[in-house]
């Protein structure tokens, strides 16, 4: 089960241990079915989490669907765990409601939500955490911008990104020198009608620009959760599809489970206090920390 969560098909481990691919697979959803369920375990257990969600999406083939289904996760920032996980059809605002309800089940409630610029997500958060402040990713706000501008392919509006990517710049800058940056696009470019948009539309978002500055440490980007999902990334390319939807999700939850009892190793800059860490160890409730619950034999 463990190799089969590091990413190893069902046809490499059926070669590697010489037996066929059928009771391979027997044996892998036999033990991949008696772990609990993740967002269960979370309710059961985790109580101490930190003030910055970052949730985010990645699509899984699964034999049967004519579309990629939706994994729907969300890392702690501060904590580097992962409370509630939802495999669901799409991105869409209800997939996104039911997920976030499963906070209010939790009692986790967070400061500032980072995310991209998915208006189902922002929606779907806004409605589950009203006083929760949402920060738009400075990368993706500016991928999308480089889209509508063609820059890769045309250089007429470059000088333009140049001074969008100054107001959206990697170090934290005061309100006033963000709207002097814009007027500096402002004055160059406001007879532009396609620039002028862009201009208007960083205006129009300034609240969800600047919402990191609610609290110290908080980040501008989504750099940590798509850190995580390269890696998972990684686990799913050799397996490629999924057989079935059930297969799909025990492997997720089992995937999800695994990274919550590892240690910490090469945590850096701010998280350095994690190494030698377990995620699930940090989150745990008060009462439960003097009898840790254990899952996995050897990880």
């Amino acid at each position: 089960m463990l190799d089969h969560l590091d990413g190893i098909s069902i046809r490499k481990l059926a070669i590697k241990y010489g037996i066929s691919k059928s009771k391979c697979q027997r044996i892998c959803f036999e033990e991949l079915k008696k772990l609990p369920d993740n967002n269960q375990y979370t309710l059961e257990h985790s109580g101490t989490f930190g003030k910055v969600l970052m949730p985010d999406a990645k699509y899984i083939k699964v034999k049967g669907f004519k579309d990629k289904l939706a994994f729907l996760w969300a890392v702690d920032y501060f904590y580097h765990d992962f409370p509630v996980i939802s495999l669901a059809p799409s991105e869409s605002y209800a997939s996104w409601g039911r997920f976030f309800k499963q906070f209010e089940y939790i009692n986790s409630h967070y400061d500032v939500i980072v995310c991209d610029d998915n208006t189902s997500l922002k929606l779907a958060a806004v409605r589950h955490f009203p006083l929760t402040k949402i920060q738009t990713c400075y990368n993706h706000l500016k991928e999308n911008y480089r889209r509508i501008l063609k820059v890769r392919s045309q250089s007429k509006y470059k000088h333009f990104m140049s001074l969008v990517e100054e107001v959206l710049c990697s170090e934290k800058i005061s309100l006033e020198e963000f709207n002097t940056r814009l007027q500096t696009a402002f004055d160059l470019y406001h007879n532009d009608p396609l620039a002028f948009s862009i201009i208007m539309d960083l205006k129009k978002r300034e609240k969800e620009i600047h919402a990191h500055r609610f609290l110290s440490c908080s980040p501008k980007t989504t750099n940590l959760i798509e850190g995580f999902n390269s890696q998972l990334e990684s686990r799913l390319f050799s397996i490629r599809t999924f057989q079935s939807y059930e297969h799909a999700s025990l492997w997720l939850n089992g995937y999800v489970l695994k990274r919550r009892f590892t240690q910490f190793t090469n945590c850096k800059g701010q998280f350095k206090n994690l190494n030698g860490k377990r995620p699930i160890e940090i989150t745990l409730k008060k009462e439960k920390i003097k009898n840790p619950p254990k899952i996995f034999k050897r990880i």
